[in-house]
């Protein structure tokens, strides 16, 4: 409740030397996707699809130097080729992983209203309105489906096979697809911020203006009030494009979050944080909020771990006041801000973010990868007890057998780690 209470209170030389530091998709996962998405879950070429070059970007702006941080950004290991190792890394499957997560959890459940709204603003969505364990289920129990640069297009000529992918719109993914986990990289136009992944060579994008996008996301919360939060990543990716973003820049990324999202449709630091000093001993004292104080709502998270995340808390201090959390790496887990994470598919690290009742995301399965790779990565991710798995793959796709599927719960399943017995992925959500 303390959760519910706080939202009252208080041109060609970019594209050599930008193809060479981003080719290969290090960072971002990488395999091959034919066609368009659509309606019906499948992917295929997006309608309406936005390209950002020299014609809707001023690319004199854009910054031609290497990125400093990829692997480390995207929670994957790179080699000298830069293609991506860290996220389908061949860690066998953490099937026991000891935590301290506390599992106890009351019996009681109450009677539950299942006939939700469909229309209109989000609602109270509390235990009489929610699933029938709404009171008993916490946020770190789910285990949510997710997407990789969750805007992307196939460019007509892909410069590297970690192009060659393509979502559906961020709705049709919520709607059909079961996604509960965006990743949006974020750049800096004169006409405000946008969202692709890298100038010219690899722009086309489903929705460019970063306002449409969240007016997207909204519109298919309002729809759907009593939907598990949505989990919105953002990475700041000004050396890929764009104007540069400095921490004033980040107050205005944030303002415009607050103005597409209302305070009660917004997860932020402080609702976690609520009559605690910080986030941290928030989560040391009673863990994340349970799932009648969160359905309808929207939590943004921002992916970089350079300058930017030091902006946005603080010099690595606190999250007060700010709209986004900041991803913690392990080096930062026992930090005040620490409560979002973002680590390769299982490992030490996993059973140590577990310990600490961080959420945890992953990438999983990236264009130009296996089935086989994929499958394993999938397994082990699964196992490990990740909340958050982001592919390029939510739908089956041409000539690939692998997609991102969980066939015991859609669009979330019991987090197999940190779950009580009792929960089902009926009670999560069943829209």
């Amino acid at each position: 409740m303390r959760h519910v209470l706080a939202k009252f209170l208080p041109s060609a030389a970019l594209v050599i030397s930008t193809c060479a530091l981003a080719c290969g998709g290090a960072p971002e996962g990488t395999g091959a996707s034919e066609g368009d998405a659509t309606s019906d879950g499948s992917q295929t070429a997006s309608d309406g699809a936005t390209t950002v070059g020299a014609s809707t970007l001023d690319t004199t702006d854009a910054s031609a130097g290497p990125q400093t941080s990829g692997s480390e950004t995207d929670g994957a290991t790179t080699d000298a080729t830069g293609s991506t190792t860290g996220a389908t890394s061949s860690d066998a499957a953490t099937t026991d992983v000891t935590t301290d997560v506390t599992t106890d959890v009351t019996t009681d459940v109450t009677d539950a209203t299942t006939d939700a709204p469909t229309t209109g603003e989000p609602t109270d969505t509390g235990v009489d309105t929610g699933g029938p364990l709404d009171d008993v289920l916490t946020l770190d129990h789910v285990q949510v489906k997710g997407t990789h640069n969750s805007y992307h297009q196939e460019p007509l000529i892909p410069f590297d096979p970690s192009h060659e992918y393509s979502h559906a719109p961020l709705d049709v993914q919520l709607e059909s697809q079961g996604v509960r986990a965006f990743e949006l990289d974020i750049h800096q136009a004169p006409g405000g911020f946008q969202v692709y992944h890298i100038a010219v060579i690899d722009a086309v994008t489903s929705c460019l203006s970063f306002s449409d996008c969240m007016e997207t996301i909204k519109g298919w919360s309002d729809a759907h009030p009593l939907h598990l939060p949505i989990f919105v990543w953002l990475e700041i990716k000004d050396e890929t494009g764009g104007q540069p973003i400095d921490a004033s820049d980040l107050l205005l990324l944030e303002d415009e979050i607050r103005s597409t999202f209302p305070e009660d449709q917004l997860f932020t630091p402080d609702d976690l944080s609520a009559g605690y000093p910080n986030v941290r001993a928030a989560l040391e004292a009673e863990g994340w909020p349970t799932l009648g104080d969160v359905r309808g709502q929207v939590m943004f998270i921002m992916l970089s771990v350079d300058e930017h995340a030091e902006h946005l808390t603080s010099g690595f201090t606190t999250l007060a006041g700010r709209a986004m959390f900041a991803r913690a790496t392990p080096e930062h887990f026992d930090d005040p801000w620490a409560a979002v994470a973002k680590l390769g598919t299982g490992g030490q690290d996993v059973v140590d973010a577990h310990a600490r009742r961080l959420l945890i995301a992953t990438n999983v399965c990236g264009a130009g990868e296996s089935d086989d790779e994929c499958t394993g990565a999938l397994e082990t991710a699964k196992a490990s007890g990740l909340h958050m798995l982001k592919d390029d793959f939510p739908a089956p796709v041409n000539n690939m057998e692998y997609f991102l599927d969980f066939p015991d719960g859609n669009p979330a399943r019991c987090n197999p780690v940190t779950a009580p017995p009792e929960c089902t992925s009926e009670a999560l959500e069943d829209l």
